[in-house]
Parts: C-alpha cells; structure tokens; sequence
C-alpha cells in the first residue's frame, strides 16, 4: 500500500473516530443537558397546573368566604330566615361562579340548606350521597383554625371535587362560629380542559384508586408523598408530567398527566446533528487541506526521490546524484543519499584498488616463489658448502618477504599483517629450512596480537630472518639443546622492542656486529635504520638482540 493511500485511509479512520468520539459525548453531555431542561420545564409547568388548582380553590374561597362572614348568613344559621336563599341564591348563582354544591351546616354539624347544580345542563340536582361522609362533625371540613377556611378535593362516587368550607360569622367577624358554608365544583373533564386552556397544556386526569392506564400505573409507583410530581418522555415527540394530588385527609386523591411537545429535546437532537455535521465539513476542509498539504511538499517529493533511487538503483552507476530542493528533512535526506552515493563510488574505487593491490601482491609473491626455485635450483648445481649455504640465506630472505605478500593476498584487510601470526610461520619455516629438530632447539615466542603495515612487517621479518638465521647455524653446535626466544611487546608511547635471543654458545666477543663483514648483519643493521630504530647486543647469558622501534607511516598515509 502506498503512503498516500495510507495517509488518506488513516485521516478518514481519525475523522471518523472524531465524528463517533463527539457524536457520543454530545449524547451524554448535550443531550443530557437537553433532557435536564426538559426535565425542569415540564416541573415548572406541572407547578403551574397546580397553581392553576390552587387559584380555583382561593377564587372560591373568596366569594365563600364573603358570603359566610355575612350576617344574613349568621342571621340564617342562626334564627332562620326563609326568604335568604330566594333573595340570595338563584340558579344563576351557581352558573357564575361555576359550582355544583352549596350547603349551609349549622356548628353541630346539622344541615340548614343544601343544593346541588348541574352546570352544563342548568338544573337543581340532589347534592351527592358520597359527600355526606365528609360531613360528619369531626370531619376535616369543620376544622377551621384560626377562624380559616378549609380547602381541598374529596373524592366522591361522581368523580374529584374541588371542596371550599369556611366558617359562617358576622360582618364584624367578631361573633363565634355558628357553622359552615361548604361550596363545591367537580375537577371533571369540562373543568380539567378549561384549566388546559389556562395553562396551555394537554391535560387529563385519573383517580388513585382505580385502574389507570398503564402509564398512570408507572408514574403512580415513582409517586409519593414526598415526590408529588414526576416526569418521563412518551415518545420522541412529547414528554409527560404526572402530578399527584392529596384528598383533604391527606391521602393521594388523584394523578393529573400534562403533556409537552419535545422542543427542547429536538433541540438538543438539532444542536447535536449541526454540531456533527459542523466536525464532518470542517474535517473534510482539513483532511483535504492536509492531503493536499502532504502531497504537495512530501508525497510527491518522497515518489521523485524513490523514483531517482529506482533508476540509480537499476542503473548501478554510483556517480548519479538525487536532486530535492528545500531545506528540510526531506532535502536532508536527499544530501545524506548523495553522501552514501558518494561513500558507495569511493567504496567501488577502494574496491578496486584493493583488487588491483590483491593482484600485484599475488603476483609479486609468485615472482619471488620463482626467484626462490630459481636460487634453489642454481644451489643443486654446485657442491661448495658456503655456496649453498649462500643460496639458503638468500632463499630464506626472499621467503620472508614472499610470505608477506601471500598474507596481504589472502587477508581481507590490506592495511596490515597481523605479525604474529607472520612470525610463527616465518620462524617455523626457518626451522624446516636448517632442518633443526624442534625438540631439541625450542621454539618460543611471545608476540602479542600486533598489526604492522608493509613498511614495518617487511624489514622486521627479514631482521627475524636473519637472526634467528644465526642463532640455528651458529649458537648451537653438534647437537646441543637450547631455545629460541622471539619477543615483541609495546609501551604506552607505541615504541615497540624485538627480541631476539637464544641461549646457545654466544656471539663472540671479538666481532663487533656492527662493523662485520657478514652480510646479514650488516642488512640487519640498515634495516634498523630504515625503522629509525635502535639496536642493543647482550652476550651475558648466550645472544640476546634488542632493537627498539615505532611503527613506519604507511606511504598512503603519508601521500594524504
């Protein structure tokens, strides 16, 4: 997959994980918020309904209350006066002021006057028989402290009625109670819609103490005398208030339901899908603001180079270079392809030389293997000791450097000889060639893991040569045992001293090495000079040469 495919794909699985993310915060926190006003709006306006009931009952209050503190009233409950109620009571009364029930009781609770009224129908009905168990003389109806009247619902056979007792007095007030005025009016459906037209509202109402509809049935199990009003959605268009509502003694009475269309909630709905379709543009504007973005400064830049290093890659020709303008990670990244482009083209020419190298190294090795047979072959022509003793030395020498070339050819790293392991061969090859018996004579050597270029390796192996040359031809006579000791330790300032010892007859102490005639020593002494070192002989136990050194600069080196 490409990366701008993957850059698309991951900016829509982000826009989409955004939408998601928003759509269900909003569903906790808005539309919560929503459901919380909601919530609050259908109680105020429960509040309301109930106001509306507590202003039907104080506006019959109001009139009851002028009519009982009357004394004519008095006058009626308490002598008796038969035209009262032809004066003051005509049907028409009870049509005006909206009542279905009007009694006068007198203070032991008996009956002076009792009317009841059909108000749609605008007749005398008998006032109903399940209201005379609240007329009893300890009923709540007659309880008027502090000379107030008493207000309520009753729960009759006929269905609830909003219920007005106040106490009958004079004008003055100052007279004792000598009864009770009880007017009535049903809270039916003519009543219940009126107050829907008051407030506003869809209302309907059912009693507590008989089979409801099953929404009544819900809310009247949340309902209690502590929580009179509770709330729930209906349905996705209207959310219901239910208010409970205590009889006079107290107990609940009745369940009024309101309903509300569900304007604040589809608000909420609205906000929320604004507000997601809102993220949806504007993540779209920016997914393809960043596309754009993206495409324009690092996709199609990142396809040019891939497509350059493709073609560089297919061509194998290491000398092309990338191009990339600007100046940021990407054209960084192009100049640290050209310096490896250019590492990879010094790499191919180091390559070369060292193959080139490898070749003239075999070849200079082969040259000397030749000269070696030659000189080995020229040897078998003569029987003169010193002679072939001549042709060994020179072999010998040839060979040391032969040796060298042969380990550069072989080794992977052309920059130096790991002279070790040059010495041990170098060493065992002297002791085949002078066919010494290593059981006899010992081999010792101590090298440590040490690595010379060609300028130091060559002139330290044939000064090897030359004195362990000596040591086997001429420190131990017919026969006798003894060692060989080869050893090269460094200092801290990389100085580096070559022993070589054995523990034979001895150098003799009238020749002064450095002023013989021998040729190896004297090729010993110049090949110390070449290292610009120095040379130390110790004839107190047997021959002990020690010459002392720093590694040569490498002519490469030097030419840098």
């Amino acid at each position: 997959m490409t990366l701008r495919n993957k850059t698309i794909i991951i900016i829509g699985l982000t826009l989409l994980s955004l939408i998601i993310v928003q759509y269900s915060l909003s569903q906790i926190i808005l539309i919560g918020s929503f459901s919380q006003l909601e919530d609050q709006d259908a109680r105020k306006n429960a509040d309301r309904v109930i106001e509306s009931i507590s202003d039907d009952l104080s506006s019959i209050n109001g009139v009851a209350s002028d009519w009982a503190a009357w004394d004519e009233t008095y006058n009626l409950i308490e002598h008796g006066d038969p035209d009262y109620v032809t004066r003051n009571i005509p049907d028409n009364s009870f049509t005006e002021m909206r009542l279905n029930i009007m009694i006068f009781t007198n203070s032991s609770g008996g009956i002076v006057f009792e009317r009841g009224f059909d108000i749609q129908n605008k007749t005398v009905i008998p006032v109903p028989v399940s209201l005379r168990k609240y007329l009893s003389r300890n009923s709540p109806i007659f309880q008027h402290e502090d000379n107030k009247s008493v207000m309520g619902i009753v729960m009759l056979t006929e269905g609830p009625m909003l219920i007005v007792s106040s106490p009958i007095t004079n004008n003055a007030r100052t007279a004792p109670i000598c009864g009770s005025m009880i007017w009535g009016r049903y809270l039916n459906d003519v009543e219940i819609q009126r107050l829907a037209g008051i407030t506003h509202l869809s209302l309907s109402v059912s009693r507590f103490d008989e089979n409801m509809p099953a929404d009544f049935g819900t809310a009247r199990s949340f309902l209690s005398q502590e929580k009179k009003v509770f709330v729930q959605p209906i349905s996705n268009e209207i959310i219901a208030g239910y208010i409970q509502l205590n009889d006079i003694e107290g107990n609940p009475a009745i369940i009024i339901k309101e309903e509300l269309p569900r304007g604040i909630h589809k608000q909420g709905e609205n906000t929320t899908m604004y507000l997601v379709f809102s993220i949806i543009g504007a993540g779209l504007v920016f997914g393809l603001v960043t596309i754009f973005l993206l495409e324009k400064n690092v996709l199609s830049r990142l396809s040019y180079l891939s497509t350059n290093m493709n073609t560089i890659g297919a061509s194998g020709n290491h000398s092309m270079r990338v191009t990339m303008t600007g100046n940021d990670e990407l054209s960084n990244l192009a100049k640290v392809i050209n310096s490896m482009l250019e590492q990879l083209e010094d790499a191919e020419e180091a390559n070369k030389k060292q193959l080139l190298l490898k070749e003239i190294y075999h070849r200079v090795k082969n040259n000397l293997q030749i000269v070696i047979s030659l000189l080995n072959l020229q040897s078998q022509k003569t029987t003169d000791k010193n002679v072939i003793e001549i042709f060994k030395d020179s072999q010998n020498r040839i060979k040391s450097m032969a040796m060298i070339h042969e380990r550069l050819y072989k080794s992977k790293d052309l920059a130096g000889i790991n002279f070790k392991e040059y010495i041990q061969d170098l060493a065992n090859n002297l002791f085949r060639s002078y066919g010494v018996n290593s059981s006899i004579v010992k081999l010792k050597i101590d090298v440590g893991d040490v690595i010379f270029n060609l300028d130091t390796a060559t002139p330290c192996g044939l000064i090897v040569t030359e004195l362990v040359s000596n040591s086997l031809k001429h420190a131990f006579p017919a026969g006798c045992q003894g060692e060989v000791l080869i050893r090269l330790h460094s200092d801290k300032n990389e100085t580096f001293t070559l022993t070589i010892q054995d523990n034979g007859v001895g150098f003799p102490k009238d020749i002064d090495f450095r002023k013989t005639n021998t040729l190896g020593l004297q090729m010993v002494t110049s090949l110390v000079g070449q290292l610009k070192g120095t040379i130390e002989l110790d004839r107190s136990k047997g021959t002990e040469f020690k010459i002392t050194f720093k590694e040569k600069k490498d002519r490469a080196m030097k030419n840098e």
